[in-house]
């Protein structure tokens, strides 16, 4: 199957971190490297934490943007990336 090169997730709540003036309202995604792959895998404990980590790296947002978003905008970002892994999407099933 094939992905397109990028995907535009328009957050449906924007995000902005305490403290900061810069208001996150859209995450540009691409490709991820094998190097952003593997920092992500190392991550965090969980696939909540890796992903989060995956999403910061190939967006270019913080960490805690990632960390942050909404459960719908967090599968429309995760789905796109975990499509270029060797096993693809998952449906959640065992």
């Amino acid at each position: 199957m094939s992905y397109p090169e990028t995907k535009t997730v328009h957050l449906r709540k924007p995000i902005t971190l305490k403290g900061d003036s810069v208001t996150t309202t859209v995450l540009d995604l691409r490709e991820p490297t094998v190097d952003e792959l593997d920092r992500a895998s190392q991550a965090g404990e969980t696939g909540y934490a890796s992903n989060a980590a995956l999403i910061s790296f190939v967006a270019g947002v913080p960490l805690q943007v990632a960390r942050s978003l909404g459960k719908r905008d967090y599968e429309e970002a995760v789905t796109y990336l975990t499509g270029f892994t060797l096993d693809g999407p998952t449906t959640g099933a065992a």
